[in-house]
This record gives structure tokens, C-alpha cells and sequence, in this order.
């Protein structure tokens, strides 16, 4: 487990709800609490930008309103709707599964505990608790490559590496997680990650955190290892 500074963790955390409040994206499944239109739209998501997904979602959601729709289809149907955003087959056969699997196991609800959720085909860690989070109100953290980036460049953690490594960060950033405000956090990481925070050339003048990034400070520092 690596130490954060409390202080600067509280200012991280209150920073970035700010910021959020003036500079959050609108997507329309962030509109939406309810947990199969929210597992449609991260599998979506995955390895694609949110720009290009929406209007595939809103054709999906709208053709595939549950998940007794999206269990009727056949694959070569689902695989036809979202070809344009690539990896189709792979995503069709997770749709396809998943239909199969809640609609036959768990009578059409998507489950609502963590245990259950990750043992879904094509759940890891940040879709389940994405699904718990936005849809359920469940005060958990997220990580991937993008909000990574964000806390290693400011706490000078080294994030990406061995899974042994990367399950300390998930069980250190779920005390960042502010009460009563998981969902804007998370959603604050994600859009920091996209518009400020970018994996090439960060907008460092522009960035309210600049004051207690690492990384703005001493670019040459090595992250440390956990």
C-alpha cells in the first residue's frame, strides 16, 4: 500500500468535483441509472472514444431497449449494429453472452453485487464496478489507463505494471472516493483524463491541479514503485 498526503488528497478530490461542475461531458448514458443500459455502454466504450459511441448507443439502446431484446438477437444482428465502431465480433459475442446468461441465470436482472457482476463474460474490474457505481450508487472506485495516468502524474505513483501492483492501487484510490459523490468523482477522472490530463502533451496552463502535480513540477522524477 503506498501513503497519499491527506491534504493533497483532499485537494485532489475537491479540485476535480470543481472542476467537473463547468467542464463535464454530456453523454447520454450518463443520463441513465438503470444497470443494463449502463453494462451496454461500457462495453461500448472499451478501447474507443466516447465521441464516436454515442450515436451507435443511442441506435442500440433504441433497437435493444432490455435485455430480452438483446437475448433475441442473433449475433450476426448485434455484430451489424456496432461494426462501426470496430471489434465487433468481439463485442457481439460479449452481448450475446451476456443476454444468454442473465436472461437464463439471473431472470432477465442484471446482478446487483460485485461477486456476481465479475463473473459476467467481458466484466473485469472497471466494468463491474462502473455498473455499481453509475447505475447502483455503490461508492467504489475506477482505474484504467487514462485515470492511471492522472494519479501518477500527480502523486508520483507508478500505476501500470505486475496486476499484483495495480490491485494496490484499486484498494489505495477507493479512499479517494468521496461519499455521497463516487459517480461525479469517477466521471471527474474520466474527463480530466480526456481534456486535460492527456496522455500527450497535458495542458499544464490550463490545469487546476498544476499546484500539486508531481509530474508538473519534475517531469524528469521516476514514478515511485509501490
Amino acid at each position: 500500500m503506498f501513503e497519499v498526503d491527506e491534504k493533497k488528497k483532499d485537494i485532489f478530490v475537491t479540485t476535480l468535483l470543481q472542476w467537473f461542475e463547468g467542464n463535464s461531458r454530456d453523454f447520454p448514458w450518463r443520463k441513465e441509472y438503470d444497470p443494463y443500459n449502463v453494462l451496454v455502454s461500457e462495453i461500448l466504450l472499451q478501447k474507443t472514444r466516447a465521441e464516436n459511441v454515442v450515436p451507435i448507443y443511442n441506435t442500440f439502446i433504441k433497437k435493444y431497449p432490455t435485455i430480452y431484446s438483446l437475448h433475441a438477437a442473433s449475433f450476426n444482428e448485434i455484430k451489424n449494429d456496432i461494426k462501426l465502431l470496430g471489434l465487433s465480433s468481439q463485442r457481439a459475442e460479449k452481448f450475446r453472452l451476456l443476454g444468454e446468461i442473465i436472461v437464463d441465470k439471473y431472470n432477465g436482472k442484471i446482478p446487483s453485487n460485485r461477486k456476481d457482476l465479475l463473473e459476467l463474460p467481458g466484466v473485469g474490474l472497471y466494468i463491474c464496478n462502473a455498473v455499481a457505481c453509475f447505475a447502483l450508487g455503490a461508492e467504489l472506485p475506477l482505474l484504467d489507463t487514462n485515470i492511471g495516468r492522472i494519479i501518477e502524474r500527480v502523486f508520483s505513483i507508478k500505476v501500470s505494471g505486475e496486476e499484483r501492483k495495480k490491485i494496490k492501487v484499486w484498494n489505495a484510490i477507493a479512499d479517494f472516493v468521496p461519499a455521497g459523490n463516487a459517480r461525479e468523482f469517477n466521471y471527474s477522472l474520466i474527463d480530466f483524463g480526456a481534456i486535460v490530463c492527456t496522455a500527450r502533451n497535458p495542458k499544464h496552463n490550463s490545469c487546476p491541479l498544476i499546484k500539486i502535480c508531481d509530474y508538473a513540477s519534475s517531469i524528469n522524477r521516476s514514478p515511485k514503485s509501490l
